[in-house]
């Protein structure tokens, strides 16, 4: 999550052509910069779309920061004009959601609070943030159920999940910001990046991981977060810090927790990137795939190679607007799909020009490879 604040890069709005169908693996793409990408769903203005599941059935799962939280669930992505419908209003915990995550099959983690207002300049509202289930594993076609799973008073900034993928009832949160949970900032003092984890069974939680300056923010680009999107990918714990353009990797034990000597390995570093969440594959690929400043980027876990793909520093530069998230898709048909999940209609001018409009497309990564 990145406030709107740090948004601003000049000259996009978002485009709204669709490349044909599901972006089939039918030779149309060649892997060429910019990739094919397409418009499934664009939501009202002032709607900020922040983070993206994907269901054992391929069907989309999205949270909202404003003007609620809620989670929204687009079904048959692959559909021309796929059916997307309200989820869940999480209203009884929160007004806003950030991060959601799979935990065990069909059910997912998500965490958010209560802030003073709706609208995206509000700070959260302190000793306010939880985690929270959302659960289709009962019923898979049907309406999901949801509960509380425990309150994290001390939270700064809840933001991303990720199960541990050897024990999916266990997952790991970042959490830091610069914003204090009160209505008129007074001190600017950024909290400590960190790590949670949540036993989702018995809503337990801890600090795993902290005190790592790769963690931190640095002022580079504002008042703003830090350690930001996590994934697991084997027995590394991978993030990307979004004031300082870096992503970092880190070896954590069976519980999570970072193995001795705990330092935290560079992978790549993008100056001037305000990274927000990423994905790896697509299948066993070894790229990563991260949403940047109004652009998305792939990322070579091997050698730390960084390339625009779409949106800004491509000839497409009108279609990614403040980008948020992104998932490959989970069928036979999608696998080589990258979702993407965004907040801004438009980028402006100034601020008073900003205008919140959430979107989620499609990105065809068939063919791409470094050049």
């Amino acid at each position: 999550m990145r406030f709107a604040t740090l948004y601003l890069a000049a000259g996009s709005v978002l485009a709204t052509e669709a490349v044909s169908y599901v972006l089939p693996r039918d030779g149309y793409n060649t892997g060429s910069v910019p990739l094919p990408s397409r418009l499934l769903h664009h939501w009202p203005n002032g709607t900020w779309v922040e983070n993206i599941s994907v269901r054992p059935n391929g069907n989309l799962l999205l949270t909202t920061s404003t003007p609620n939280g809620t989670v929204w669930h687009v079904k048959n992505p692959w559909d021309n004009e796929p059916e997307v419908e309200l989820a869940y209003n999480f209203d009884e915990w929160v007004d806003r959601l950030i991060g959601i995550g799979e935990s065990t099959p069909d059910k997912y983690v998500v965490v958010g609070s209560r802030f003073y207002s709706p609208g995206p300049f509000s700070s959260q509202v302190d000793r306010t943030f939880c985690a929270m289930e959302l659960d289709y594993s009962a019923d898979p076609k049907g309406a999901p159920k949801a509960r509380l799973i425990a309150w994290f008073p001390e939270a700064t900034l809840l933001q991303s999940v990720a199960a541990l993928p050897w024990n999916l009832s266990t997952v790991l949160i970042s959490d830091q910001y610069v914003i204090r949970g009160r209505y008129e900032q007074i001190d600017w003092t950024p909290s400590p990046g960190q790590i949670w984890r949540l036993d989702t069974n018995t809503g337990d939680h801890t600090i795993i991981a902290t005190n790592y300056s790769e963690m931190n923010t640095t002022y580079h680009h504002g008042e703003d977060v830090g350690i930001d999107g996590i994934k697991i990918l084997d027995d590394y714990l991978y993030w990307v810090n979004q004031d300082d353009g870096g992503i970092y990797k880190l070896q954590i034990d069976e519980d999570g927790v970072p193995l001795a000597p705990g330092k935290a390995e560079l992978v790549s570093k993008v100056d001037d990137q305000l990274w927000d969440d990423f994905a790896f594959g697509p299948g066993d690929e070894k790229i990563i795939w991260a949403t940047g400043y109004n652009s998305i980027w792939a990322v070579s876990i091997d050698n730390g190679t960084a390339m625009v793909v779409d949106g800004v520093g491509t000839s497409d530069n009108l279609t990614f607007p403040g980008p948020t998230a992104a998932q490959f898709g989970r069928t036979q048909d999608d696998c080589h799909i990258l979702y993407v999940t965004g907040n801004l209609y438009s980028v402006p001018d100034n601020l008073l020009n900003l205008v919140m409009g959430g979107w989620v497309r499609a990105i065809d990564t068939t063919g791409f490879h470094f050049s």
